[in-house]
């Protein structure tokens, strides 16, 4: 018996699940890399390890980017980049990488869009 074409619509949906797949296994390679950066350029040594635009795993890496150039909270980050960023800071400033002051602004701020974004 001669197989079924399947439609344009059944074509998206097993390409999108191929796409949250790829980007979760993305995630799982960059969590930790994030998890155990110390310095300032060991981040900026990550992001240049980033995946090519429109590919999986990217968008963490746009994030890290955005979050680097203002220590503001990028818009799309997750919870858990988030809280990966919360530490991040925390370590740079028990290094005294930081400007005095400025690691309890950056971490109140990140605390703060935590909880507004556990509310939503």
């Amino acid at each position: 018996m001669a197989r079924r074409r399947k439609s344009k619509s059944e074509r998206d949906v097993e390409r999108a699940r191929k796409w949250l797949v790829a980007d979760r296994r993305a995630w799982e390679e960059f969590w930790p890399r994030l998890a155990a950066l110390r310095t300032y350029a060991e981040a900026q040594l990550l992001l240049a390890r980033s995946p090519p635009p429109d590919s999986p795993g990217h968008q963490h890496y746009t994030n890290l980017a955005t979050f680097l150039q203002v220590f503001g909270v990028p818009a799309g980050s997750s919870h858990a980049e988030r809280a990966l960023y919360l530490q991040f800071i925390q370590r740079l400033d028990a290094a005294g990488a930081l400007k005095p002051g400025l690691g309890k602004l950056i971490e109140d701020d990140l605390r703060r869009e935590m909880e507004a974004q556990v509310v939503r």
